[in-house]
């Protein structure tokens, strides 16, 4: 995934990195991407990346983890856009199509979105527009 043309400033968190949010045997997506986003509206990205195909269950849960970590860190009141985002190079069409049902929307603050999907290696800006 690039970063070219993503949003600044912006703040990456690792989860599988010293200090993260998440315990190492918890349920958890790779990144979080927070960003100033439009106007006073930040943007808040779980992020998950796949060499191989993806498996929707997983997936959502993992996002929804890192959603959950956001709540954390972002405050309730904040004007806030999520886009979770699931990258992989795998071609799977029904595990796509069973991440953007409706069951496996990701929640933050009480707002549900619906997963984003990008190939491995295309710039993140495409999946953070509205």
């Amino acid at each position: 995934m690039s970063l070219a043309a993503a949003p600044k400033p912006y703040l990456i968190v690792d989860f599988d990195k010293p200090g993260s949010p998440l315990g190492p045997h918890e349920t958890r997506c790779d990144y979080l991407f927070i960003a100033e986003g439009e106007g006073d509206v930040g943007l808040v990205a779980p992020l998950e990346l796949k060499r191989g195909s993806l498996h929707a269950r997983e997936v959502a849960g993992q996002l929804q983890a890192g959603a959950s970590a956001a709540e954390k860190l972002v405050p309730p009141d904040e004007p806030i856009e999520l886009r979770p985002v699931a990258a992989s190079s795998g071609r799977s069409k029904a595990e796509r199509t069973r991440l953007k049902a409706k069951g496996n929307r990701i929640r933050l603050h009480g707002r549900l979105e619906a997963v984003r999907l990008m190939s491995c290696g295309a710039p993140l800006v495409e999946a953070l527009r509205p």
